[in-house]
């Protein structure tokens, strides 16, 4: 592709299969929603009878945020550490300080929950306290813990389909999707946004790729507040249907495996991972740290790369600490996607390479 990088496209052949059936059907204690951050809407809903204070890692996204704060919750953040794991001691001093209703935990990039991590987690919930964990860095995760009464995630980030997330509960109490619409507007411009993302591909017309970027910055806006909770659209369940998921995997796999071999031990660029058997299940992105970060973002967009910051700072209060600040200021992702194989790699690979005369 001449793009490396930004939505995902949809062509005439993904919709010429769809029938009317599909598997994706909320059903027991798993729900579908348009958009994760409904999913944590519909949590803090079902506990709003709490005193609604809830632990957040302090890297997190700002719609992990504000579900919560629209419902009046009260927001507190513990700090992780460089390898994005959770500080352990912070989250016990904040339980000791203060009594929390829930507490949402991030896998970060492939990095299923270490032991540690997971002991906490099992002393946390012993004190009353719920555990919602967010699998859409790590989506294809099979560790689930018996303890943990929620888990959700966002399959949109993943395949080529409009939207889309899902939530697991320990039972069905907390999942109301019956009566829920879909998320027609949004789902419209966005399946119109990629739709042209795909013809942009097709034709090489810059014209048609900015209509294709205008749409999508609507949809995105149009969901940026006042969330509401939205059934996931009938089609997004079909094309996720049609997806190869193992391929998926693997692919993105592969890519990760070829950038970490390549880009390990380049001073200026740190890398997440010290070994590959530190990741447990196919990154979302592959994750490198750089002090020069807008430089290089720079360089490699000028190359039809996007490479995205994953997240920007939109809520102040989330800057606990020295560690997470930097994480914040030097953290880029880079797409692995089952949209691309070796010979994108090679691409990044050089221009990271040339970037840092390594």
């Amino acid at each position: 592709m001449k793009d490396i990088g930004s939505i995902f496209p949809l062509y005439d052949s993904d919709f010429a299969g769809l029938g009317t059936e599909t598997w994706i059907s909320d059903a027991g204690s798993t729900a579908y929603y348009s958009l994760c951050r409904e999913a944590f809407a519909v949590i803090a809903r079902h506990l709003d009878d709490t005193n609604r204070k809830v632990l957040i890692p302090a890297y997190t996204c700002d719609t992990v945020i504000t579900p919560f704060k629209e419902q009046g919750w009260d927001c507190y953040y513990y700090p992780i550490d460089n390898k994005l794991k959770i500080d352990t001691g912070a989250v016990l001093t904040l339980c000791s300080k203060l009594d929390f209703d829930l507490m949402l935990v991030h896998p970060y990039y492939g990095m299923d929950l270490g032991e540690e991590e997971i002991a906490l987690l099992r002393e946390v919930r012993s004190k009353g306290c719920k555990l919602v964990v967010d699998l859409t860095q790590c989506i294809f995760s099979k560790q689930r813990l018996d303890f943990v009464d929620y888990y959700v995630g966002s399959y949109r980030k993943w395949f080529s389909i409009p939207d889309g997330a899902f939530l697991e509960a320990k039972t069905s109490s907390s999942i109301f999707v019956e009566e829920l619409h879909e998320n027609e507007s949004f789902v419209s411009l966005q399946t119109d946004a990629m739709y042209l993302r795909g013809l942009y591909f097709s034709t090489d017309n810059e014209e048609v790729k900015s209509i294709s970027r205008r749409l999508n910055k609507m949809a995105n806006g149009m969901v940026d507040a006042d969330v509401q909770p939205h059934k996931m659209a009938m089609v997004s369940r079909q094309l996720l249907q049609q997806e190869d998921v193992e391929k998926n995997q693997q692919r993105r796999l592969d890519n990760f495996r070829f950038l970490f071999e390549h880009l390990k031990g380049i001073e200026s660029c740190k890398l997440l991972w010290d070994d590959m058997s530190e990741v447990s299940t196919a990154p979302l992105y592959f994750t490198i740290f750089v002090s020069d970060r807008s430089e290089l973002q720079a360089e490699l967009a000028a190359q039809h790369i996007y490479a995205p910051v994953i997240w920007p700072v939109v809520y102040e209060e989330v800057l606990v600490n020295d560690v997470v600040r930097s994480i914040y200021d030097t953290i880029l992702a880079i797409p692995i996607d089952q949209r691309y194989d070796q010979t994108d790699m090679m691409k990044i690979v050089g221009i990271i390479k040339k970037h840092y005369h390594d």
